[in-house]
């Protein structure tokens, strides 16, 4: 078996060993950065059975970025990461579940008690 080229190991590392919000925005001030945490936030209350999101969750996570002033390419940026992360979280729990805690189950069900109230702001 080849190996694989430096770009394609690092994808492949960044998939099974981070979160995935980290592989597509470090940086938790943008509004990339903030869908991407928010995506994985609910993918993994989603996933333990700690709140799910509402229908509009992310068209009110998307009003709330425009009125912090992110631009027409932030908010596209914003919404192709919440996107892509929310899909790239389900077919990773499928492939290969992640167990819930008790801790983390109770601290997810208060975050998107926040969430649905639309507090987006990670605490």
């Amino acid at each position: 078996m080849a190996p694989l080229p430096a770009g394609r190991a690092l994808a492949l590392a960044c998939l099974l060993l981070l979160p995935l919000g980290a592989c597509v925005s470090p940086h938790a001030d943008t509004s990339a950065g903030r869908a991407s945490a928010l995506a994985t936030t609910v993918s993994r209350a989603t996933a333990c059975k700690a709140g799910s999101p509402q229908r509009g969750t992310l068209d009110r996570f998307i009003a709330a970025e425009q009125a912090r002033g992110a631009s027409v390419d932030q908010i596209a940026a914003a919404r192709s990461a919440y996107v892509s992360i929310s899909e790239a979280e389900m077919i990773n729990q499928g492939v290969k579940p992640q167990p819930c805690t008790a801790q983390e189950r109770a601290a997810l069900k208060e975050r998107m008690a926040a969430i649905r109230a639309g507090t987006f702001e990670a605490r």
